[in-house]
């Protein structure tokens, strides 16, 4: 049995805060990622980021994806598929309308992660002229989205630069991928390269606080390592992203957390060991792998579907737009350097 050994006082870390570059932290936790990586979870004192120590390899992450992949593909149900598809189609269009009404008509989008690629359609619901490319380093999720959208693919991480992209889009949409980036000012700086000069990027990426919690709680509560199966290596300050972005040379837009009801169960601040991580078991990527490696994950229906609703008319937008906000608008928000709230909103535009 691995007992956990946590203390809150500084360390010298074995890799430099992926934000700011400090040398210290603070350990929190310590997390193994399958069976393939044991880190500790740690606090920069300098700029508030938690992160990995040490990271995972690139050859971990991927691994780790394509298992956590294949696994979370045989547990939801392809119900359950179907309507995450269409509910981040509403999403998709609510963005595009959010953009509408600032006057802003994307030509060129380019997708991080795009997950089934039902974001992107809803925005080319509300812009039938926009050219979507989608990146992603799963070859699976690629070959879906080519396949069932007709978009551009790109086989790659955010982290290292495609210089055949650079200064092609005037959106760069990352929704819930910062978190799963190794190197975040690298990928934060690629955004940039590959956006025009006043392009936007748009992100949603879980509030650090809440996100390491179960994993503080299972450290100081349980003392053992906990488990990490989805790959959360950045746990976000909601202050220091922001001030990382203007580093960068962004100008925010729109910036926000929203949805408290976690925060109001305990996470973040309650002990209470109901909300830790389980612990680690060491589970076995490769073994999944190769249990699944015979098949391919089933995508379930057909987009035209998916898409048959009484409430999607591209004759009238403006009813789709407006079921789309009744289902998913948030209506509390809050400024994410409190870090509460369980996700955090960023529209910002890209000034030099």
């Amino acid at each position: 049995m691995h007992f956990c050994v946590v203390n809150d006082t500084e360390i010298l870390c074995q890799e430099p805060c992926r934000v700011c570059g400090e040398l210290k932290g603070i350990r929190l936790a310590e997390v193994e990622y399958w069976d393939l990586r044991r880190s500790a979870l740690v606090r920069c004192p300098a700029c508030g980021h938690m992160q990995l120590d040490p990271m995972l390899t690139e050859e971990e992450t991927a691994k780790g994806c394509l298992a956590y992949y294949l696994e979370e593909s045989q547990r939801v149900s392809p119900r359950e598929q179907e309507r995450n598809r269409i509910r981040n189609f509403r999403r998709g269009v609510m963005f595009g309308f959010t953009l509408k009404r600032r006057g802003i008509v994307p030509a060129r989008v380019l997708e991080l992660g795009p997950g089934s690629g039902y974001f992107a359609a809803g925005l080319q619901f509300v812009f039938p002229d926009a050219r979507v490319t989608v990146m992603d380093v799963n070859a699976d999720v690629l070959a879906f989205n080519a396949g069932h959208h007709g978009y551009e693919t790109i086989r790659q991480i955010p982290d290292k630069v495609e210089e055949d992209l650079i200064g092609l889009f005037d959106l760069v949409i990352a929704r819930d991928i910062l978190e799963h980036v190794s190197d975040i000012a690298a990928a934060i700086s690629n955004i940039g390269r590959y956006l025009v000069t006043g392009g936007l990027f748009h992100f949603i990426t879980p509030n650090g606080r809440e996100d390491a919690w179960k994993h503080i709680l299972a450290a100081r509560l349980g003392r053992q390592p906990s488990e990490l199966l989805i790959n959360h290596v950045n746990y976000f300050d909601g202050a220091g992203l922001k001030k990382l972005l203007e580093e960068k040379g962004f100008t925010v837009l729109s910036y926000y957390t929203y949805t408290f009801k976690f925060f109001l169960r305990g996470n973040g601040w309650r002990k209470n060991p109901k909300l830790m991580s389980p612990h680690s078991t060491q589970r076995s990527a490769g073994q999944l792998i190769r249990d699944h490696e015979e098949t391919s994950p089933a995508f379930g229906a057909s987009k035209e579907e998916i898409l048959k609703k009484w409430y999607i008319r591209r004759g009238a937008k403006k009813i789709t737009y407006l079921y789309s906000i009744y289902q998913h608008c948030p209506i509390l928000r809050a400024d994410p350097g409190m870090n509460i709230g369980h996700e955090i909103y960023g529209l910002f535009r890209k000034e030099i």
